[in-house]
């Protein structure tokens, strides 16, 4: 009589924060953006933080993968894009509305958009934009703690306003947000690769 043993693959990945450390500001934002129920946005993910307003706004970018089209771009899982968002290649002016978004896929998402995007090609990054191609939102902390809507409660952002990073694992930084290795608005923001 043997043993057998029989292997279980197990998806996982890296934390955002290096260490898992971060220095979270009190209270909770109120997040001004919707999103479906069923939605997670990860810890480490870049936010605006309207102290005013006590609100916080999700940072939306992702990194363009090899093997989709300009008008079905396959993006990295860690974004927080919706149905509804325009969108545009960081550094070009032209905006396309995503149509929908699939998650089907452990290893990246597809958006599809109701234009096509002639620079999303792999390598270049996706930001949620206005109507005129800017930047919708500019980071100045990262979200301390994963956030699942599902629709019941009162919905918070744990804003972390002192962090390190690891910039493979958040999926895209434009250059733009950085001074260094710190976030323009806030260098106690790092972001390191590991």
């Amino acid at each position: 009589m043997a043993i057998s043993f029989e292997k279980t693959a197990v998806n996982g990945g890296f934390p955002a924060i290096w260490r898992g450390e971060c220095r979270v500001l009190p209270g909770g934002f109120l997040p001004s953006q919707t999103f479906p129920n069923g939605t997670l946005v990860r810890r480490g993910t870049a936010l605006e933080v309207d102290f005013d307003k006590m609100s916080a706004s999700v940072v939306k970018v992702a990194s363009v993968l090899t093997g989709g089209t300009t008008t079905e771009v396959r993006i990295s899982k860690f974004n927080s894009f919706v149905a509804g968002d325009s969108v545009a290649v960081v550094g070009d002016t032209t905006v396309a509305t995503v149509s929908s978004v699939d998650t089907d896929n452990d290893s990246y998402d597809v958006l599809t958009l109701s234009a096509a995007l002639e620079n999303a090609t792999e390598g270049a990054i996706l930001q949620e934009v206005d109507e005129s191609g800017n930047a919708l939102y500019t980071p100045n902390a990262v979200l301390g703690s994963d956030v699942y809507f599902d629709g019941k409660g009162l919905p918070t952002l744990d804003a972390a306003y002192d962090a390190v990073v690891l910039k493979k694992v958040v999926g895209a930084v434009p250059d733009s947000w950085l001074q260094g290795i710190a976030l323009k608005n806030n260098p106690n923001i790092i972001y390191i690769n590991q």
